[in-house]
């Protein structure tokens, strides 16, 4: 039986904090700490690595994206999921430049909201479709077949449903994504997309 997944929710909503653990206990994953302001959250991550923090966008005066860089250089195997009320395609792109593998909107539906942030918690990445199709452009490097393929990577699709929904066969749509790994120096879907993300390559509309 695989090991429980452990978790740390950063919020400076009360409610916000024990909606999530309530969602992620019916996930599997065990939250170990939910904290009201960063110095806290950072402090204890500091101390007591865990495998994945949900962090809130704004946080009072303090800034998500900056805590997910902060996380990332405390704990490199954290895996962070970004959540906010705002389908802001600049913080999506700048929150995965940062570290993170997930965006999320807090306006998901709960049992949905979970679901992706598991996913998440499991080592993919997940960008909420509201605010994916607006961060990803061609570049010079990604052909637009490949942006769009990565896009789809980024909403949590399969290479089945990705070719379902572009109309071609999940063969080609793997090829897709091996020529953007080699491209990349990838070996991963998710690592691919962050890369191609954090290196500017899939450019905001």
């Amino acid at each position: 039986m695989p090991a429980e997944l452990t978790a740390v929710l950063i919020d400076d909503h009360q409610l916000v904090l024990e909606g999530l653990s309530r969602a992620l206990a019916r996930e599997g994953l065990r939250v170990v700490g939910s904290f009201v302001a960063a110095p806290e959250a950072l402090g204890y991550l500091s101390e007591h690595p865990v495998d994945f923090a949900v962090v809130d966008l704004r946080l009072g005066g303090d800034s998500g994206i900056r805590v997910v860089g902060e996380i990332r250089r405390l704990s490199p195997k954290t895996r962070v999921a970004v959540l906010t009320s705002y389908d802001d395609r600049v913080a999506a792109a700048a929150a995965i430049r940062s570290g993170a593998t997930g965006f999320l909107l807090k306006t998901t539906l709960s049992s949905d909201l979970g679901r992706q942030l598991r996913e998440v918690a499991e080592g993919n990445l997940v960008v909420d479709a509201r605010v994916a199709a607006a961060v990803f452009e061609p570049s010079d490097l990604l052909g637009g077949t490949e942006v769009t393929v990565l896009r789809l990577v980024a909403e949590g699709l399969t290479n089945r449903e990705i070719g379902q929904r572009m109309h071609l066969s999940h063969y080609t749509i793997k090829d897709h994504l091996t020529k953007a790994m080699r491209k990349l120096g990838t070996g991963t879907r998710a690592e691919t997309v962050a890369k191609a993300v954090q290196q500017g390559l899939l450019r905001q509309v």
